[in-house]
């Protein structure tokens, strides 16, 4: 069962340059999918047409209620963190109390509740990172969109939080598309990579990840991956 859908996706600035042309991908319900490509190229324009943030001018996108996470932590400073992740919530008009329960309760559950009354001067840039992946579940939707969330993290800290999401993604049972300029990072968190190959960007190289990849395995797939980034090879269009 897919659970996003999208058909011959076109997408250009006011300059006319085009950045997505017939673009058709899709995601499978409980898949893990990072986005790969060269700066500028297109990827984080893909996750904010999926939103709505920009308009595409052709094409169809079939989805059910999504969530997006940005690249910076987008916290209000005058706000605790609870208050922090109940903003969608007052900003749509929802019910109030009931959201709280439900912020309480993913904060008990990722353990984090006892930070939900600091302000997020208080918290480290990977705590808040955190907190910012709770106030994407907030709504409960099935499928987050993550735009290079971990990219401003020392090595350390990004090792810890890419372990911390994978583990909550399984518990959650939820669908991720993540953009990111890492593939290490997009092996260890994907099921499967989509490259950006073309600008345009009017298809994907896709490499599936095995379970359980070894070292060797690992090693021959970023080679195959910065192949397709790079342009190195001629590829068919899936």
């Amino acid at each position: 069962m897919n659970i996003l859908e999208a058909k011959n996706i076109t997408f250009s600035y006011d300059d006319d340059s085009i950045i997505l042309k017939n673009l058709s991908f899709h995601i499978k319900k409980g898949e893990l999918i990072s986005i790969v490509g060269g700066s500028g190229c297109g990827k984080s324009t893909i996750l904010k047409i999926l939103t709505g943030i920009e308009k595409n001018s052709q094409g169809n996108i079939n989805t059910n209620d999504l969530s997006y996470m940005p690249q910076s932590d987008t916290l209000l400073p005058w706000r605790n963190i609870l208050d922090n992740i109940l903003l969608p919530a007052e900003i749509k008009k929802e019910n109030l109390k009931k959201a709280k329960e439900k912020a309480i309760t993913y904060l008990k559950r990722l353990e984090l509740f006892d930070y939900a009354y600091n302000f997020p001067k208080d918290l480290s840039g990977g705590m808040k990172q955190r907190i910012c992946f709770i106030r994407a579940l907030i709504n409960d939707n099935e499928l987050l969109l993550l735009d290079e969330p971990f990219s401003a993290l020392d090595s350390i800290t990004r090792e810890d939080l890419q372990k911390w999401l994978l583990k909550n993604l399984s518990l959650l049972k939820k669908s991720m598309i993540f953009i990111t300029h890492d593939i290490d990072e997009a092996i260890f968190l994907s099921n499967r990579i989509l490259v950006c190959s073309e600008k345009p960007i009017s298809f994907f190289k896709e490499f599936n990840i095995p379970p359980n990849i070894n070292s060797e395995q690992k090693l021959q797939l970023k080679k195959e991956i910065l192949k397709a980034i790079k342009g190195e090879a001629s590829y068919e269009k899936n």
